[in-house]
């Protein structure tokens, strides 16, 4: 998953949340990013998406970045707050998420999710000669010994790392609906 893509899941993922917990969002008095979805949640955004990301940057960055930023210049630091920030964007993905659901817009967070989707795949797809070859800042820019995607070891890592987050997304999503259910 290239980044554009990852960050709009990341905002997804977080209406999402919020949309499955909105049972117990509905009744508790608590600000929404102390309720137990929300908790459950975030628990989720950083011990799943946001090390499946940093998988990517890790091991595949310069693709990950489209080969916009060569990875080998960027200081740990900065690659540590983005990721830091993109735990945030999903954070907020899950209050907006709240705050619609609260105001009983639940149709406009379905929308706004799936807009948000559309907008990660169609990054992808606007990128899709950047992604379909593999390689360091340098090949990408000189041309040379580049590998194709479907031929390379990031094509079985984008495997197992979706897989990851689809299955822990919903198993996310089903311990959320059930728990605020319960609660409700």
């Amino acid at each position: 998953m290239p980044l554009p893509t990852v960050l709009f899941l990341a905002f997804a993922t977080g209406i999402a949340a919020a949309l499955a917990g909105r049972t117990e969002l509905k009744i508790s008095p608590r600000p929404a990013l102390i309720t137990r979805s929300s908790l459950a949640f975030l628990i989720f955004d950083f011990l799943v998406l946001v090390p499946a990301s940093a998988y990517f940057y890790a091991f595949h960055g310069d693709w990950f970045l489209l080969y916009v930023l060569d990875v080998q210049r960027i200081p740990s630091a900065v690659a540590l707050v983005g990721f830091v920030l993109e735990g945030l964007l999903a954070a907020g993905g899950f209050a907006l998420g709240a705050g619609l659901v609260r105001t009983q817009r639940e149709t406009v967070a379905g929308v706004t999710i799936g807009l948000s989707l559309l907008f990660g795949i169609g990054a992808a797809l606007a990128a899709s000669d950047r992604l379909a070859v593999v390689g360091s800042y340098a090949q990408y820019r000189g041309s040379f010994g580049l590998v194709p995607f479907t031929e390379g070891p990031l094509f079985i890592g984008t495997i197992a790392m979706c897989s990851i987050v689809a299955i822990g997304l919903a198993f996310l999503l089903a311990r959320i609906w059930l728990g605020a259910r319960r609660q409700g």
